[in-house]
């Protein structure tokens, strides 16, 4: 190199430090580009040649890689999931052969599988999180034509096991290490211990390049048509006629990602060192805390944690990363929150070319790609955690952050003597154990008010075997008698006449919302477990007098939420846990029809407390609450469009603590109310329900997914009056708690508030509502 190349080399390299400066010190935040990166890149643009088949980055970069891996050959490709279909090209698979894999995996990992017209046959997991061996051989057929292992979070598979089922089946072995670069497995790195090794340079990788792949290979067969596969078939031999030797992609990688993968080869070790130490120190801070199950390394392995994974027991998973959220450290619950056979309808409806289902549909075997398949899997998915982790993280960011875990978990931990810790605590008072019932006794049931939802009660009461309603109360004393013939009850003029006559253990309230407070207090204070119909009360403070009732006499008051029980309800909860949306940001919640109140009880305050908010307001609040977290803040606005004393259409507009934001329509006057009584959107994908059952797409999804109520109303609506009668006989509440119409009741108030002032009212995560404004 002559003087005046070294005088403007070094002059570069100088103005590179200054363009691209360090990352800042302890900051945690991940910036793996430098100088390095840039003088190379430039290198590759001043040859005037980014094609990889005639430049030299990308062949240096393949040469570097193999020689880092003690590997014979490599070959660079666009992506991880092109690494992975180059080492399946090298196979030659004929359609329809199988290819067993993990379970908990990328959806990178079952492309080329289908793309190569085989079937993928998922291997449930073992104690690493990684694929039990014992399942694997058990997956095994005739069919079987490849294994690939992933080593997920960095903690390499059992591979000695894994090695001595390939050989003996005479099946070639690829390693999928995505997630693993440099990890080890009794001193070999993952990647070289099986037929293939494949790697990805996405931009959450140890090394990355944005996006780019390498496969290595000791097998030279394997190496020669893995270099043609990633280059078309193309037996590239000069000027004349071509010859393309088989069909296969064009995943050619080009100079630019060569060249930055150079410089990241470099600093790899030193990534690597940074984040085992760090995963070793959170595993030395985490061990010992209740609830925590810390990263599992694989004996004889060295984990080179691309993630923090964790297990937590006797913890609300989707509370904790929400808890740890507010403190900035973004958690990922489950990974892919479902096992990937369950995340993609190339799998689950088959979707691969047009409607054709091949390869599923020339194989002659019935593959079926449904919950049960893996139920390790499944349940290992419901307790995990992924916690960040990367090496421009300081120890001391790792103590922070596992201190804030443990004192999420003590905060949120379930004992067992309590049916909720932290979500109950937003109450006034703590919900009551119940006394269980001996086996076979049959719950003695009474049922106060026998208008339209008595008789939707009393329908339900009937289909469950475990109780008996044994007296009616209603102040129209025949229509009691017309209830009470049907089931061989007792009707009554007052509830007060029923307490005194009926060994009682639970009752329904059907009544006026105006008599709701007086009628359950009398029960509570008799020992009576209650499920009283929305609204709970008509104020804050008479809820507020049951709930203490309640608590006093270790019983139930549990609001009839009907509404969480409902099949698309439960659906769309199991999404949003699983954080298939995303963020949520918005949403609107629709209730109502056209209904003429005139005349009705419900028109007049001093018996239903207000009007449509009073009336559809708790089931829309509620389920805001139920699906989507508590609400912050509400403002309200309310119409006379019937010329009632009480408003008969409102629109409230809800900000969540989680930072979305909504809205509840709630109309008697509404003609032509919409289809969907909910609807969802989130970064990643929305969902709708409505009375037919739940649609949901993900934005990576072109067609919306249908999932149909599977039940009628009559049996959704049943589904809270099996719940009450379980909790009754002794079964801590899951669904609904005591707490629950009280929130719902501060919310109610927060908005005929906020009408009121006409601005909008905090509510502190529905504890309380501020004092009525004293102006004009």
């Amino acid at each position: 190199m002559s003087i005046k190349t070294k005088i403007r080399q070094s002059v570069l390299d100088s103005l590179l430090k200054i363009l691209v400066p360090a990352p800042a010190e302890g900051d945690g935040q991940r910036r793996p580009f430098g100088p390095e990166e840039f003088r190379l890149i430039r290198e590759a643009l001043l040859s005037q040649n980014l094609c990889s088949t005639d430049g030299q980055m990308v062949a240096n970069f393949e040469k570097e890689f193999a020689a880092l891996y003690d590997a014979p050959y490599a070959v660079a490709s666009t992506s991880g999931t092109a690494a992975i279909h180059v080492a399946l090209g090298a196979l030659d698979l004929n359609p329809c052969d199988e290819v067993i894999t993990a379970p908990i995996t990328d959806l990178g990992t079952i492309i080329p599988i289908i793309s190569q017209n085989a079937i993928p046959v998922f291997a449930d997991i073992d104690d690493t999180y990684n694929m039990d061996p014992e399942d694997v051989e058990r997956k095994i057929t005739p069919q079987t034509r490849a294994i690939i292992v992933v080593h997920l979070f960095g903690n390499p598979c059992n591979m000695d096991a894994m090695v001595d089922i390939a050989r003996r089946h005479k099946i070639p072995l690829i390693e999928d290490c995505a997630q693993a670069h440099l990890a080890e497995y009794k001193g070999k790195y993952a990647g070289t211990i099986g037929d293939i090794g494949c790697f990805s340079f996405q931009q959450s990788k140890h090394m990355t390049t944005g996006d780019g792949g390498m496969t290595v290979t000791g097998n030279k067969t394997y190496y020669e048509r893995m270099k043609l596969f990633a280059d078309k078939g193309y037996a590239r031999k000069g000027w004349g006629t071509r010859a393309y030797l088989f069909h296969a992609p064009n995943y050619r990688m080009n100079e630019l990602v060569g060249a930055v993968g150079l410089a990241q080869l470099k600093k790899l070790k030193g990534i690597v060192s940074k984040r085992q130490e760090l995963g070793q120190y959170m595993t030395e801070l985490l061990k010992g805390v209740d609830g925590v199950r810390v990263a599992p390394v694989t004996p004889g392995a060295k984990h080179t944690y691309w993630l923090y994974p964790m297990a937590l027991t006797g913890v609300d998973t989707a509370l904790f990363a929400a808890e740890l959220r507010k403190a900035d450290i973004h958690v990922g619950l489950g990974y892919t929150g479902k096992p990937i056979y369950l995340c993609s309808e190339s799998l689950t409806a088959k979707k691969t070319y047009g409607d054709s289902q091949f390869p599923f549909s020339a194989s002659g075997k019935s593959y079926e790609y449904k919950e049960g398949l893996c139920p390790r899997a499944e349940k290992t998915l419901e307790s995990l955690i992924c916690v960040p982790l990367n090496e421009s993280m300081s120890r001391g960011q790792i103590e922070r952050n596992a201190g804030l875990i443990t004192s999420a978990i003590k905060k949120l931990a379930k004992p067992a003597e309590k049916t909720k810790s932290a979500a109950a605590s937003a109450a006034t008072v703590s919900m009551p154990p119940t006394t269980p019932q001996k086996a076979g006794e049959t719950t003695a049931i009474g049922i106060i008010g026998c208008g339209q939802m008595g008789r939707w009660h009393l329908n339900s009461y009937k289909q469950n075997p475990s109780c008996k309603v044994v007296g009616l109360v209603d102040t129209d004393f025949s229509r009691a008698q017309v209830m009470a013939n049907e089931v061989g009850a007792k009707a009554y003029r007052s509830h007060t006449e029923m307490i005194a006559n009926e060994a009682l253990q639970g009752v329904s309230v059907c009544t006026l919302p105006s008599t709701h407070r007086e009628i359950v207090i009398d029960l509570l204070r008799s020992g009576i477990h209650v499920l009283c119909e929305k609204p709970l009360a008509i104020s804050v403070d008479e809820g507020r007098e049951m709930l203490r009732a309640a608590q006093d006499h270790r019983a139930l008051v549990l609001p009839a939420f009907k509404f969480r029980f409902f099949d698309e309800v439960q659906k769309a909860k199991e999404l949003i846990e699983r954080n298939s949306l995303g963020q949520i940001l918005t949403f609107r919640v629709m209730f109502g029809g056209l209904i003429d109140m005139t005349g009705t009880w419900y028109a007049q305050k001093k018996l239903a407390g207000g009007g449509v908010i009073m009336d559809n307001g708790p089931h829309a609040l509620d389920i805001v609450r139920y699906l989507l977290g508590d609400i912050r803040s509400v403002n309200a606005y309310g119409s006379h469009f019937q010329k009632l004393e009480v408003e008969d259409t409102a629109q409230l507009s809800l900000s969540l603590e989680s930072g979305a934001m909504g809205t509840a329509d709630l109309s008697w006057s509404n003609s032509m109310p919409s289809s969907n009584y909910l609807e969802i959107y989130g970064e990643d994908g929305n969902i709708f329900l409505s009375a037919e059952g739940l649609n949901y797409k993900f934005k990576t999804w072109k067609e919306w997914k249908k999932v149909a109520r599977e039940r009628g109303p009559r049996e959704l609506f049943a589904l809270q009056i099996d719940h009450f009668l379980q909790c009754v006989r002794g079964m801590a509440p899951t669904q609904v708690t005591n707490e629950d119409g009280l929130k719902t009741q501060i919310l109610i108030e927060a908005a005929y508030e906020s009408i009121r002032r006409e601005s909008k009212v905090a509510v502190s995560s529905g504890e309380r509502v501020p004092e009525p404004s004293t102006a004009a």
